[in-house]
């Protein structure tokens, strides 16, 4: 997986997570910018609608919240759906 794909997932998480009314950069926490659990059950949902099913998993949120953490998640559970059989 290609460091821009992950920069542009990062892009696209600091984004969301601003959308949602968190104040966030690329070196932020989720949870430490005041995501609660409602907040992460928002960025869960619309990670599924732009990466696909199970792109960000609510394990690998709270386990690594970190916004690079989270981007690297869904880059490689993104990767892990778009490379399995149809």
């Amino acid at each position: 997986m290609a460091n821009d794909d992950i920069d542009s997932i990062q892009a696209w998480v600091v984004a969301t997570c601003r959308d949602l009314g968190l104040s966030v950069d690329a070196g932020s926490d989720f949870f430490r910018s005041g995501g609660s659990s409602l907040t992460a059950v928002k960025l869960i949902a619309r990670a599924e609608e732009s990466f696909g099913e199970d792109a960000l998993p609510p394990e690998d949120l709270f386990t690594d919240s970190g916004i690079r953490e989270i981007a690297e998640s869904i880059a490689r559970n993104r990767q892990q759906v778009d490379s399995s059989p149809a």
